[in-house]
């Protein structure tokens, strides 16, 4: 169970800066920081996945 906490916390925090980075976007009329936000927020999701399916090929 430990070998999942790094994953899932990566597509956790990916997911809270991508909200936040599209909130501050949306309510300061700055476009720049929702892309910034969306880029974070796939960056981060798509590394958490990565590591999932890394520990899921090992057996340990």
């Amino acid at each position: 169970m430990p070998s999942l906490l790094l994953p899932l916390s990566l597509i956790g925090l990916g997911l809270t800066l991508g909200v936040a980075g599209i909130y501050v976007g949306e309510s300061d009329d700055a476009p720049g920081a929702a892309l910034l936000g969306l880029v974070l927020m796939v960056g981060a999701f798509a590394y958490g996945l990565k590591l999932l399916r890394e520990r899921r090929r090992i057996p340990h």
